[in-house]
């Protein structure tokens, strides 16, 4: 963690993929290291005056699509730093210049394919960047199956870029996978047919006094209600829709995980059953 110092905050964030990958601020502080980097090697004459200013951009080595410009980054900056107070040659200084020129042009093209978005959120920007982990525990993450996690982390994928409806659809899938898997753990029957309404019409009739139902009966009917507005080709979500339906899921997840752990395993993307309309 000490060398996000370098980036100063903000600059970097770990993404749903794992990948480290910049922000607005980060790809202008590295602009300014580049330039910072230009002066040092035109200014100083001794290798350990100029190593510092190489160090401050090894951290690309850890970003998405700059990490070959880290590697050659970490080798100049080593070089350096075993130099110590060797005065530098005229050649060394021209490779150093021609190696900045080259960082700065590979940068410039790869940020073309870089897209800014300022997300409309309630929720913070940062968790969604995150994916679900931003949402959920990490003891509730892995109870979750393959699509449940793949579904869940493109609805806040889904949000980030405003895509209401697309992430409530997702979030809702995710919902219905739960619905399943419990329904399996309370029945001890296996699924293979039947709409989500029905399923919890067996669930309620499992619990004929509606004061001894259990709670994730009424989030379930709740969400089955927001599916089926979702499924309409005339209804559009808005960004609040989607956010109140990804956390309500969440909470979903969370409130029946005890269960999960004495369930088999969650569907993966080798076997789907998806449960009808």
């Amino acid at each position: 963690m000490s060398k996000l110092r370098f980036w100063g905050e903000g600059g970097i964030i770990r993404m749903a993929d794992d990948k480290m990958h910049f922000t607005a601020f980060g790809i202008f502080n590295f602009g300014a290291n580049l330039d910072r980097l230009e002066w040092a090697i035109n200014y100083y004459a001794i290798a350990s005056q100029v190593a510092p200013f190489f160090e401050t951009l090894r951290f690309c080595e850890h970003i998405q699509s700059f990490e070959d410009i880290g590697l050659e980054v970490k080798y100049w900056h080593n070089k350096l730093s075993r130099l110590g107070s060797v005065k530098l040659t005229e050649q060394t200084t021209n490779e150093l210049r021609a190696a900045k020129t080259r960082w700065q042009a590979l940068a410039q093209e790869r940020l073309q394919d870089l897209f800014l978005v300022s997300p409309m959120c309630i929720i913070d920007p940062k968790r969604l960047m995150r994916g679900i982990q931003g949402l959920l525990s990490d003891e509730c993450i892995a109870l979750l199956g393959e699509i449940e996690l793949i579904d869940l982390n493109e609805a806040c994928g889904c949000l980030l870029v405003g895509g209401a409806t697309a992430a409530e659809h997702m979030a809702l899938r995710a919902a219905e996978s739960l619905l399943r898997r419990w329904y399996e753990y309370k029945t001890d029957n296996t699924i293979k047919r039947g709409t989500w309404g029905a399923v919890l019409n067996k669930l309620v009739l499992l619990y004929p006094e509606e004061k001894k139902r259990p709670k994730e009966l009424m989030l379930l009917g709740y969400l089955k209600k927001r599916r089926d507005e979702v499924a309409h080709p005339d209804r559009v979500s808005e960004i609040v829709d989607a956010e109140v339906t990804l956390m309500n899921v969440c909470s979903l997840a969370a409130t029946i995980g005890p269960a999960l752990t004495k369930l088999p395993p969650a569907i993966s993307s080798d076997s789907v059953d998806t449960l009808p309309n």
